[in-house]
């Protein structure tokens, strides 16, 4: 059991270990003279060394919750586990060496099952040998993580473009059927135009011939359907440099 009667002590082998000693030398007073005092020299005081937190581990591994952890995230070879290895080192299927790892276990699975019938003194070894096969097996597998994260990532990079595809082909074709419109305002303001400008003309033949008729009065109708004749070709236009505008930033998404 570690000794606690140290600062720094720490129970690891309970369920819920106790916090390690050096957790009651954070008083304020302590927290007061560390800010006052240099990192070198606070390192060599008995209680402000605990209070300056250490450097991250760069290499190697660290101890958390009981277990060893690596400092760069990789997967570390069987030989490290100190776990025999059983397959051929070099390129091999690793389909096939599942395939024959998995079946291993069936019969090893079956010598246990002898074994305990048998002499049940030796199922230490069989199941050894069941857990060497289990550790070779996930090795192999977790071998393939790297490349399932690459797909992983590929499958959803081609979901989020099929995904804007779909958002721009929607926004096209929305932009399609507002030409459609454009066009049609633009074909109503040119009608309203032409039906402007004959009774305008008529207007003006008249008022040539007569400059006394009342019907020089009747000309100032048409200065109000211009109007609005105008208004339509304005407001097409402006619609139609609205609707060229969403093309073209759809067309630079795509």
């Amino acid at each position: 059991m570690p000794d606690q009667s140290q600062p720094g002590g720490q129970q690891l082998d309970a369920s819920y270990p106790a916090p390690p000693d050096y957790f009651a030398l954070f008083t304020d007073a302590n927290v007061a003279r560390l800010a006052s005092t240099e990192a070198s020299a606070a390192l060599d005081d008995a209680e402000l060394k605990f209070l300056v937190p250490p450097e991250p581990p760069a290499s190697g591994s660290y101890a958390g919750f009981g277990r060893l952890w690596q400092v760069h995230d990789r997967l570390p070879t069987l030989e490290e586990q100190n776990i025999p290895q059983l397959y051929s080192e070099g390129p091999i299927d690793r389909i096939t060496e599942l395939k024959r790892l998995n079946h291993s276990i069936l019969f090893e699975f079956l010598d246990l099952v002898e074994v305990l019938i048998k002499d049940p003194s030796q199922f230490s070894a069989r199941t050894e040998r069941i857990r060497d096969i289990f550790v070779n097996a996930h090795h192999l597998i977790n071998e393939y993580r790297s490349h399932q994260a690459k797909e992983t990532l590929k499958l959803m990079l081609q979901q989020q473009i099929e995904a804007k595809r779909t958002s721009s082909g929607a926004t096209l074709e929305k932009c399609r059927e507002l030409e459609v419109e454009v066009e049609r305002l633009r074909q109503e303001a040119a009608a309203v135009e032409m039906d402007t400008r004959a009774p305008a003309a008529a207007a003006a033949a008249a008022a040539v011939g007569d400059l006394s008729s009342p019907q020089r009065l009747t000309s100032s109708e048409a200065p109000g359907n211009n109007a609005a004749g105008s208004s339509l070709l304005a407001q097409s236009a402006i619609a139609a440099a609205g609707l060229q505008a969403i093309v073209e930033a759809v067309q630079a998404i795509n």
